[in-house]
């Protein structure tokens, strides 16, 4: 299984599999409930399962990142 893939942004694991020559399919999922917001434009990868011979990877859009975080993290860098 492919578990190394498991909670990473699918914009950094997409080149790695092609490049793999990896064949995979994708499902989406998403929060019955919308209390915290997400970015749309990042999804992440929240599963991974092989399936008649190819990787089925489950995407979610990433939580989106408060003001407060991104200046913690500006401030450590």
């Amino acid at each position: 299984m492919r578990d190394h893939l498991l909670a990473r942004p699918w914009i950094d694991i997409r080149p790695q599999i092609e490049t793999d020559g990896v064949t995979y399919e994708l499902r989406e999922t998403r929060s019955s409930r919308d209390f915290f917001a997400v970015d749309e434009t990042s999804p992440y990868v929240v599963c991974v399962q092989e399936c008649d011979g190819r990787c089925v990877f489950t995407l979610t859009p990433a939580p989106a990142r408060s003001t407060s975080v991104a200046a913690c993290e500006e401030a450590l860098r």
